[in-house]
């Protein structure tokens, strides 16, 4: 089929567009901003029509052939987003009803019970909807909750909650329930949306199988996350009329999420928002169940924080934007997502050249620790292994393989190697820190040959941070950093220099 996809640099459009191409689609995509499309892996793959949804030429160039559009735009962080979105919808209806559109699939947010005025946020949403239902073309307008993901703004407004408040005001929207579904799971509606039979013209509400309230998708998150238990506590008085401004201004401090973003998503949280039980029969009946089933709350949050079904951290995660995002899982933070998701990774990095072959500095680099030393100030990582040591953790010497190149999985002291890199020239190595520290933590050296001949090195420094302690330990880094390791990155050069 051909696939016209609007929102294609969004959150779901960056992670949907390759499942088309997968199924040997066609896809059009319409873009405004060329450097979002830069940061996708498929942007090769796809017929690029350059525009917005406010030019309708664009939006008929689009969907000319079309068999499918894909809907998944909205305008939610401009103040007049109800009015931008309606008129959008009309113009791609009067658009894909021209050009012939065989069907419209569109995205939108589970509607509150009967008798309830919905949030500007929802009531968008439900219009939007309407809009298609009610035009000529075929519509499968899916209506969904919270998407759990890393980049999904409503997940990432949980992250940080659970990660950066311990106590939490018992305010009344906590208690409020929703039906939280897996990106992956709404990857799979959507795709299979666009190839129902033309006798299907509803709407249809796609969940996952947990029915939970918000105070318990916070507490569930912080336990697998590995923080402790969050707590909430009474407050006497009632929350003010003004209240998801203020909720909203609490979250731009606490997190990287502009409060544009936020107020809307958080003026709907005072809806129960759970799908109603046979239209989601039906969704499941037209639409099939994701492979392996429906999502639960704990996989999907699992799988947001690189962790499989089971809770173990894989050894293929990529923090860093060495490896690209090819082959990256849906559930994982992509560069095109919004600063902060995944967990609002802090970096440092520098880079060093020297004289010396790119082939001897790669000997060097494989050399690092153990009896080598890590080309570190003295006694720097020795007092960090220390400190481990007394925090019960594994400490900073165990040693490491001799005697052939690293592989994947080694034990570098409190290090392991979790990436390799051998491409045309580049080589990298990614560690990440076993150490107790309160997040994540990753060194990547990376060796390149500079223009003169000799060798480039850049090391970088990830660190992901798990709760107030996580973000304490990273304010300590940003100090640390220039300090310890701009001093390992020259080293490793001159070791280099000194290979045989």
């Amino acid at each position: 089929m051909r696939c016209a996809v609007i929102g294609s640099t969004g959150y779901l459009g960056t992670r949907l567009v390759p499942r088309l191409l997968a199924r040997g689609d066609e896809v059009a995509v319409l873009v405004r901003s060329p450097r979002k499309l830069a940061l996708t892996t498929w942007a090769d793959a796809v017929d690029v029509v350059p525009g917005s949804l406010e030019e309708p030429d664009a939006v008929a160039h689009l969907v000319a052939g079309a068999d499918v559009v894909v809907h998944l735009a909205h305008a939610l962080e401009q103040s007049d987003f109800p009015e931008r979105d309606r008129a959008a919808a009309r113009t791609v209806v009067g658009a894909a009803t021209a050009a012939g559109v065989g069907r419209l699939v569109y995205l939108g947010g589970l509607r509150p019970p009967s008798g309830t005025a919905a949030s500007r946020h929802l009531a968008s949403r439900a219009e939007v909807a309407d809009v298609f239902l009610a035009s000529p073309i075929p519509t499968a307008a899916l209506e969904a909750s919270i998407v759990v993901g890393s980049g999904s703004a409503s997940f990432e407004m949980i992250r940080y909650l659970a990660e950066r408040v311990p106590v939490l005001p018992a305010i009344p929207w906590l208690a409020h329930r929703t039906q939280p579904i897996a990106v992956d799971d709404v990857l799979h509606a959507l795709v299979a949306a666009t190839v129902l039979p033309p006798e299907v013209d509803r709407r249809l509400d796609v969940g996952g199988p947990d029915v939970l309230t918000y105070l318990d998708l916070i507490q569930r998150y912080a336990r697998l996350a590995g923080l402790p238990q969050r707590v909430a506590v009474p407050v006497p008085l009632p929350v003010p009329p003004g209240g998801p401004v203020v909720a909203a201004m609490a979250m731009e401090l606490l997190s990287p999420l502009p409060r544009s973003l936020v107020t809307p998503l958080i003026e709907s949280l005072r809806h129960e928002l759970v799908c109603d039980p046979d239209s989601l029969a039906d969704a499941r009946r037209l639409l099939g169940d994701p492979p392996g089933g429906p999502t639960t709350y704990g996989a999907a949050v699992r799988a947001a924080l690189g962790r499989r079904r089971d809770g173990v951290d894989p050894a293929d995660r990529d923090p860093t934007p060495v490896l690209g995002q090819a082959g990256r899982p849906a559930a994982l933070a992509l560069p095109s997502d919004p600063i902060g998701s995944g967990g609002a990774t802090w970096r440092w990095s520098t880079t060093v050249q020297g004289p010396a072959a790119p082939d001897r500095v790669w000997a060097a680099v494989q050399r690092i620790g153990g009896d080598t030393g890590w080309y570190a100030p003295p006694g720097v990582f020795g007092a960090l292994g220390w400190a481990d040591q007394l925090l019960g953790g594994v400490g900073g010497y165990r040693g490491r393989p001799y005697g052939r190149d690293l592989v994947v999985g080694d034990v570098i002291d409190g290090w392991r190697v979790e990436g390799l890199v051998h491409d045309d020239g580049l080589r990298s190595l990614r560690l990440r820190a076993d150490l107790k520290v309160p997040g994540r933590l990753w060194l990547t050296f990376t060796v390149r040959p500079d223009d003169g001949g000799g060798a480039a090195v850049t090391l970088e420094v990830a660190f992901a941070p798990s709760g107030l302690a996580g973000v304490a330990y990273g304010a300590g880094l940003r100090i640390g950093a220039p300090l310890v390791f701009g001093p390992m990155a020259r080293g490793a050069l001159r070791a280099g220099e000194r290979e045989p």
